[in-house]
């Protein structure tokens, strides 16, 4: 396997490449494309910085000599040329066995013990935002909106990538019908009606 990874400014984006031909590309974390290639190919990924959009070209090629080397463009501008992808695995990340650890807990219903795993891989790996989602999912299933808000507004400011995960994922059902998510959604996701959420805790005690 070989494998690699560069830094452009605020993304690290790390490039795999498996024996089979199968090229996957992530970028803090996530994966954001993934194809087979045997000569080259072009990985196109965007990612979004508040409401800007940051277009990214990752480019698979091989020299004469046979070496593996790719570049990577920037919204139409070469930010990394030539750069080799010698062999070696994807090094292994703390954060993504507290990660595993946390999504157990989840899908049993754990749900202390899950935000317990996603807190202490984000004090590693803060730049993961499908932590912040994950974490979401748990506070939502508790009924806890302010947190389950919170964290899905770091998951998105972190660069969560697939946004259909708000709309559609089951345990954030409870921050889909609570009044402040309307607000939130149209936000893009930014910012938090607190008003809505103090509003709803004095309805419950009533």
């Amino acid at each position: 396997m070989q494998y690699q990874k560069i830094v452009s400014g605020k993304y690290l984006i790390e490039l795999h490449n498996s024996w089979t031909g199968e090229e996957s590309v992530f970028v803090n974390g996530q994966l954001v494309s993934k194809k087979y290639s045997v000569w080259g190919t072009n990985h196109y990924f965007v990612m979004m910085e508040g409401e800007q959009e940051i277009r990214f070209i990752l480019t698979t090629k091989v020299s004469q000599g046979m070496q593996v080397m790719f570049d990577v463009s920037q919204n139409g501008a070469l930010v990394a040329e030539n750069i080799p992808l010698p062999y070696g695995t994807r090094p292994a990340k703390p954060h993504l066995e507290l990660k595993r650890s946390g999504l157990k807990h989840l899908k049993e219903f754990d749900l202390e013990l899950a935000i317990e795993d996603f807190e202490r891989a984000v004090e590693i790996y803060p730049a993961d935002p499908e932590l912040y989602f994950y974490m979401a999912c748990a506070h939502s299933v508790l009924e806890q909106p302010l947190q389950g808000f919170e964290c899905l507004k770091t998951a998105v400011g972190s660069g969560l990538q697939d946004l259909e995960w708000i709309a559609t994922h089951d345990m954030l059902a409870f921050l889909r019908i609570h009044p402040a998510f309307e607000d939130f959604k149209a936000s893009k996701f930014t910012s938090i009606n607190k008003v809505l959420l103090q509003k709803e805790e004095v309805m419950e005690l009533v």
